[in-house]
């Protein structure tokens, strides 16, 4: 287990959190309506299908990217992906660094949950 990793898996009463999550959690928390969920992929990667109600920035613009992140709350409750998982997980770590409290990383990001057969929107 990693430092930012916590092992409590409950993800709906989670208190100062920074962890991945299978899909299967993943979609938990989204249904759940308390979460903010952000796509952190391209645009070109968003358009081609994105989980439902998902905002889109963009890890690889570095400055828009950590601007989006520096006007969020710090306080609440965010589900993050990416395409396989490793921009998501570097951007778990600079949302801890920037005062993040409680922000899940989807395991093996977009793919992992389209293998779970889990809804997605184009």
């Amino acid at each position: 287990m990693s430092s930012m990793e916590n092992s409590n898996t409950n993800v709906l009463g989670a208190v100062s959190v920074f962890s991945d999550i299978t899909p299967e959690q993943f979609n938990q928390a989204l249904n759940s309506g308390r979460f903010t969920l952000i796509d952190i992929r391209t645009i070109d990667e968003y358009n081609a299908g994105h989980l439902k109600n998902a905002k889109q920035s963009d890890y690889y613009q570095t400055q828009a990217f950590s601007n989006y992140l520096d006007s969020l709350d710090k306080n609440a409750r965010y589900l993050i992906y990416c395409r396989t998982g490793k921009r998501s997980a570097a951007s778990l770590q600079i949302m801890q660094e920037k005062g993040f409290t409680n922000v899940y990383d989807l395991a093996g990001g977009y793919n992992a949950w389209v293998s779970s057969n889990l809804p997605v929107e184009q």
